[in-house]
């Protein structure tokens, strides 16, 4: 099935895990073992965030504008919750995949990574800090070389 993840259309396949369904989160078994993943449903878009990566999934129709586009570099609190650790400075240098602050929702601890190199341009939390959903919590630029 086709859909949008994070501005890109892709096709999705079944791909043997097993999913269950929790109250406050999904368990995602695998032959590599257990995770967790937090979803929510915002309009036509789930947001899921699983192994310190955010993505938004959506049907291809509502995103054909942006099906070319590439990740803003802008991440925001999939939901309400508080911030249990703040990794970067505004400023920072990062690399893709560097782990930037963790979220803790619904007694469950999120990472949030780079989606590429670049700079901490935005640091809107602090540790401690109580989020509601759809904050803006940090924004990274692209560095020259990942344009």
């Amino acid at each position: 099935m086709k859909r949008t993840v994070n501005g890109a259309q892709v096709e999705l396949e079944p791909s043997g895990a097993q999913i269950s369904d929790l109250p406050d989160r999904i368990l995602v078994r695998t032959p590599r073992g257990t995770n967790s993943a937090v979803s929510i449903r915002s309009g036509d878009a789930v947001l899921v965030s699983y192994q310190g990566r955010q993505y938004r999934i959506e049907p291809v129709r509502a995103q054909r504008a942006k099906a070319n586009s590439d990740h803003d570099g802008e991440l925001v609190s999939p939901m309400p919750g508080q911030v249990v650790d703040v990794l970067v400075k505004l400023g920072d240098q990062v690399a893709k995949g560097q782990k930037l602050l963790v979220l803790e929702a619904m007694k469950t601890q999120q990472a949030f990574n780079s989606p590429f190199d670049g700079k901490i341009v935005k640091l809107s939390v602090s540790k401690g800090e109580q989020v509601s959903e759809g904050l803006l919590m940090v924004k990274v630029e692209p560095g020259k070389e990942s344009n």
